[in-house]
């Protein structure tokens, strides 16, 4: 394992980088944004136009969990019409954070003072293992497919059993939709078995979903309607990330949303969080939050980038599809694809796969010994061309 992680996604990166400049054509699935066919990175000129106008106006230190705008706001993008009836179901709790991976390291660093450990999935985004090493949370790892390669319930429920001898509490974190690296999206009834099972540990367990790339779904979330069948009794969080959502990789800016039980006391969440922000980088990003929330309250920046970003995903899912026929005809496995930045295939030793490919220009990342990610949203039309004819 520690010759893989040393093939890390910055190496790659540089490598790629590197023969570009010497004038290779390469092809580089490595890099976890979202480009446009031209190989710009893809962006919103609703928001980047109120970024440029407004930006200096939002120099001074914001609160520690941001502001009550942004709350609305992004409360408001992410459960639209919903939103009114889930604030009448659940105590909120919210919390701006440093991207999406901020909104991760609250959550890990609060549990850890509460007797809890964490269950991470076995194919994962690697960087869960460092956030829970620095915030002090000891995880353990479920099968997150079982062999019809659909949510595996059964083993969710062994290591939760597992962490509940030797602990008072669980944290289980799933990333869904469109799951980094694996592009799939968990269906309605995958969320009515996860969640019937949670409801059983009667608020012992508390589900964790990180949400960075909720908005490039391709059809419909299904847990937002679930949500409203019935108030649940064991808290959720997520973590919502702008950085993925609307192409603000280096603004860093996302938030931590948690829906808890009631009873449970927000205040004492609040009071954690920021005094976790507090110890660690302070506040967050004034520059990116003010001009977004002018964003999410303004109706029609809102629909000229909601209609960009389905056009998006619609294109990033033809992308992943022909991905797939070409792995078919290589006689290559790999998971659901349902949609998203990623897709993940199989091979028996990856870091020599990579190699093999790296001879031919090509540059993906091996997430561990047998599974290679491709980075979808990296690619153009012009590259999958390119790529069945060096494959062929």
């Amino acid at each position: 394992m520690t010759q893989i992680m040393r093939y890390d996604i910055l190496s790659i990166q540089e490598r790629a980088t590197k023969r570009k400049k010497e004038g290779r054509n390469v092809i580089n699935g490595c890099a976890g944004m979202l480009f446009e066919e031209d190989k710009t990175l893809c962006t919103f000129e609703s928001i980047n136009d109120i970024l440029k106008e407004r930006i200096d106006h939002y120099l001074a230190y914001p609160g520690v969990l941001g502001s009550e705008e942004f709350q609305e706001g992004v409360l408001s993008w992410l459960f639209e019409e919903r939103k009114e009836d889930l604030e009448r179901r659940y105590t909120i709790a919210f919390g701006a954070s440093l991207g999406g991976t901020g909104a991760l390291y609250l959550a890990f660093k609060d549990f850890a003072s509460k007797d809890c450990e964490l269950l991470l999935s076995d194919i994962r985004w690697p960087n869960y293992d460092t956030l829970a090493k620095e915030a002090g949370i000891g995880f353990s790892i479920y099968s997150l497919f079982n062999d019809e390669e659909t949510l595996n319930i059964s083993d969710i429920k062994a290591k939760i059993d597992q962490s509940l001898t030797r602990f008072s509490s669980a944290l289980l974190l799933i990333n869904d939709p469109c799951q980094n690296p694996l592009g799939y999206c968990m269906s309605e009834r995958e969320y009515e078995n996860l969640f019937a099972l949670l409801e059983s540990y009667r608020g012992q367990v508390s589900l964790l979903l990180d949400l960075a790339y909720v908005d490039y779904h391709p059809s419909t979330f299904p847990l937002y309607d679930l949500l409203q069948k019935k108030t649940w009794n064991f808290s959720l969080f997520f973590a919502f990330s702008a950085s993925k959502s609307f192409g603000l990789y280096g603004l860093r800016l996302g938030a931590l949303i948690a829906f808890l039980q009631k009873g449970e006391n927000k205040d004492k969440f609040l009071e954690d969080w920021k005094t976790i922000a507090r110890g660690t980088y302070s506040c967050v990003n004034n520059g990116a939050m003010g001009p977004l929330t002018e964003f999410f309250h303004s109706p029609a920046a809102r629909f000229v980038t909601k209609e960009k970003i389905q056009m998006e995903s619609r294109r990033l899912f033809k992308m992943g599809e022909r991905l797939e026929r070409l792995l078919d005809r290589l006689g290559l496995s790999y998971f659901p694809y349902k949609g998203g930045f990623y897709l993940t295939f199989k091979v028996e030793d990856s870091l020599s796969f990579c190699k093999k490919l790296e001879s031919k220009d090509i540059y993906f990342a091996p997430i561990d010994e047998r599974h290679i990610r491709i980075a979808v949203s990296g690619l153009s039309q012009g590259d999958l061309e390119e790529l069945e004819r060096r494959l062929s």
